[in-house]
């Protein structure tokens, strides 16, 4: 985002005005020197909080109250107007929105004379995103109704800003071009198979669990043989240019060495091949987890929420297949049960194109 400050600083003689109720200011229907070139205007919105106002100035000369400074009709439809008429431009070129994020006009009294202070934040949109902003501070000091002048103030920022942007518009025109569509975001999912954790394993088709893998300490509290740490390690790295998004998401199904654990005298075939399909079912899912990634329409300002709640699904989803596998089974127990279930795995892991 860029931002550019200026200064205006103009000194008038003294002229004497009387105090008025709400004061409104009109622009003064007079062309910009500015010829857009890159862009055009297609409407103007008004961000601020308060937009009623734009700020509040002395009543009077010798006034010690402040009364509201408004723009006729509000400062957005003031605005639309003003460079409807007064504004040169080509609606052949990218059509840009114009918001106003602070407009704020502050008189300072110091005895005669007062300074009036002109703040302006103004922000340009293309397709609903922001591209630049260019934030301006001018001032004045006058021992009249400084009104007229602070019209002058607004006009000759504006007119500043909208050439700022028709130059920054004309050196970036490839940025411009790509956000006439709108912020977009391309989500891609990956399936790891390797770990920089010495004490992960990342599931392969060459490489099964050995009884050696299990490390951890038995959890005596517990009554089964054997414990498989595994899970899914998920992780996204992104890319923006201009407005357009890129993400891609590794996962990565592991098995914890150090937190899978088997007891001495459980150490035998029987029982590796029950924990090695508890891996397998998580390789599954890691699958699984991909392929909705692919398919999932993720909105650009949302995406990563989005991702979180499929990946916290599929963990769901992970412990609830682990709990039933585990309870049909009896952990292993039931010889019919787990010839059954190994059946189906070996089913469930041919049919996920991860792993072929």
């Amino acid at each position: 985002m860029q931002k550019i400050s200026f200064l205006l600083f103009l000194l008038f003689l003294p002229f004497l005005n009387q105090a008025q109720g709400v004061k409104t200011i009109s622009f003064r229907q007079e062309k910009l020197k500015t010829r857009l070139q890159n862009y055009y205007i297609a409407g103007v919105r008004d961000d601020r909080q308060d937009t009623a106002t734009i700020g509040s100035v002395r009543a009077g000369l010798f006034s010690k109250k402040y009364v509201s400074l408004n723009l006729p009709g509000g400062a957005a439809a003031a605005i639309s107007d003003f460079l409807k008429t007064n504004l040169t431009q080509d609606t052949r070129t990218n059509s840009i929105t114009l918001h106003i994020a602070q407009l704020e006009v502050a008189e300072k009294a110091g005895g005669l004379k007062a300074e009036s202070e002109v703040r302006m934040n103004i922000a340009f949109y293309n397709a609903g995103g922001k591209i630049v902003e260019y934030k301006g501070n001018n001032s004045v000091q006058s021992t009249m109704d400084a009104t007229r002048y602070i019209e002058e103030l607004i006009r000759r920022g504006l007119d500043d800003m909208l050439q700022q942007f028709d130059t920054w518009a004309g050196q970036h025109q490839q940025q411009l071009k790509a956000s006439n569509s709108g912020p977009s975001v391309d989500v891609q999912a990956e399936i790891a198979t390797s770990s920089d954790d010495t004490d992960k394993i990342a599931w392969s088709t060459g490489r099964l669990l050995t009884l050696d893998d299990f490390r951890g300490r038995p959890d005596d509290l517990s009554r089964a043989a054997a414990a498989t740490n595994s899970g899914l390690d998920v992780r996204t790295s992104q890319q923006t240019q201009y407005s357009q998004t890129r993400v891609v998401v590794t996962i990565l199904p592991f098995f914890d060495k150090s937190r899978s654990w088997c007891r001495t005298d459980s150490r035998n075939a029987r029982t590796l091949q029950h924990e090695q399909h508890h891996f397998n079912i998580t390789a599954i899912k890691a699958c699984e987890l991909a392929d909705t990634i692919r398919s999932f329409t993720f909105t650009p300002g949302n995406y990563i929420k989005e991702l979180e709640q499929l990946y916290r699904q599929k963990e769901k989803e992970i412990q609830q297949q682990q709990e039933l596998y585990d309870g049909e089974t009896n952990h292993g127990q039931i010889v019919a049960a787990q010839a059954k279930w190994e059946q189906m795995i070996k089913d469930m892991l041919g049919k996920q194109g991860c792993y072929k």
